[in-house]
């Protein structure tokens, strides 16, 4: 009687039951479930490169094809695939060992703030001259606007107020003209200078003839610095401020 040889079946990857087969294709690997558990067991492939999307939908759609999957093999291929991702959660950890060798600690640096003393004194130097030249300091956001120099009576809206009726009067402001240089305030408050009388006067009374937006706003400017340099000055009348040149002393 001859003996027929019988192929030992293969042990299977976990417990006694093995997995059911099929196919997967993607990225790093190409095979069945049992393949790839294997070589990732055995430490012949990088899970890294693997994704294991494609994987599980190749499961899912074994379960769906088959009219009636075997359960026991189908919950081996499971445990399988919950091997296969805890297998790669663990390989996307960082590792707390590192080959390379430690730093070197650094020298405690010696202070040099003294180094830059210069220039902070600098800075604040610029600092306080800005505050002399600009009415408001930078850093003066929540605090009320007050006058360049101390004038009895008279308060910024009062200003405001004059202001306002020289813009009533001027006509629409001109587009501005490309490359046309800056006008001077300097030159400015020459010329409202010498229209400043001796007896206080209303600012509309000042500003004669045609006047744009514009130049009312530089001779309202031109004349505030005047009362801060002590040229001119301002009073409170019935009908609003006056202005007026300042008594030589």
């Amino acid at each position: 009687m001859a003996s027929t040889l019988v192929r030992p079946t293969p042990p299977a990857p976990i417990g006694s039951t093995p997995p059911v087969e099929f196919g997967i294709e993607c990225p790093g690997f190409t095979g069945s479930l049992g393949t790839l558990f294997q070589t990732v067991r055995d430490g012949k492939i990088d899970l890294l490169g693997i994704p294991v999307g494609p994987i599980c939908v190749a499961y899912l759609r074994y379960l769906v094809s088959t009219p009636e999957p075997d359960i026991e093999r189908s919950a081996t291929a499971l445990l399988v695939l919950a091997y296969i991702v805890e297998r790669k959660a663990f390989g996307l950890l960082p590792s707390h060992e590192s080959d390379s060798e430690p730093e070197p600690e650094l020298e405690e640096a010696e202070p040099w703030v003294h180094e830059f003393l210069p220039v902070i004194g600098a800075l604040q130097r610029l600092a306080d001259q800005r505050d002399q030249l600009f009415f408001r300091s930078s850093d003066a956001i929540e605090i009320p606007y007050e006058l360049p120099v101390q004038v009895e009576g008279v308060s910024s809206l009062d200003l405001a107020r004059a202001l306002q009726r020289l813009l009533d009067r001027a006509k629409p402001t001109e587009p501005p003209v490309p490359n046309r240089p800056r006008r001077s305030l300097a030159d400015q408050m020459k010329v409202v200078l010498a229209a400043l009388r001796r007896e206080p006067t209303p600012l509309e009374e000042l500003v004669t003839g045609e006047f744009t937006r514009t130049d009312a706003v530089y001779w309202f400017l031109a004349l505030l610095e005047l009362i801060r340099l002590g040229q001119a000055q301002v009073v409170l009348g019935s009908d609003g401020v006056l202005f007026s040149r300042a008594e030589r002393r």
